[in-house]
């Protein structure tokens, strides 16, 4: 993602990796949340897209699970979420492939408010 961050903050996380940022355990599971729902938390995005977000923060389910694990009421209040909290605070929800998740056993969706200067 490199393109996306600047490329200071690029080396910061290339670093952080390096230093075994992502082997211990699931970053996820223990950020604290922004805003809270029953299934779902919302929290900040310590490598964000810098670039062009004034805003990254990442919608994440509160189980350590796959995409296609998730339960039908997981599944209901996303889709809930995406109607209302995030369609009202966000400009766009992106989703990286799979081979370019540094946290691919964690679902997560990147939340995003573009700079005004865009």
């Amino acid at each position: 993602m490199a393109l996306l961050r600047s490329k200071e903050l690029h080396e910061k996380y290339l670093a952080y990796i390096a230093k075994g940022g992502l082997s211990n355990g699931c970053v996820l599971c223990t950020k604290p949340p922004i805003t809270d729902f029953t299934h779902w938390k919302i929290v900040l995005n310590d490598f964000p897209y810098d670039k062009f977000a004034q805003i990254h923060h990442m919608i994440v389910p509160r189980r350590h699970i796959a995409e296609n694990e998730l339960s039908e009421a997981e599944k209901e209040e996303f889709q809930r979420l995406k109607a209302g909290h995030i369609n009202e605070n966000y400009d766009f929800m992106i989703e990286p492939t799979y081979k370019l998740k540094s946290i691919p056993s964690h679902f997560h969706i990147h939340l995003l408010v573009i700079k005004d200067d865009q």
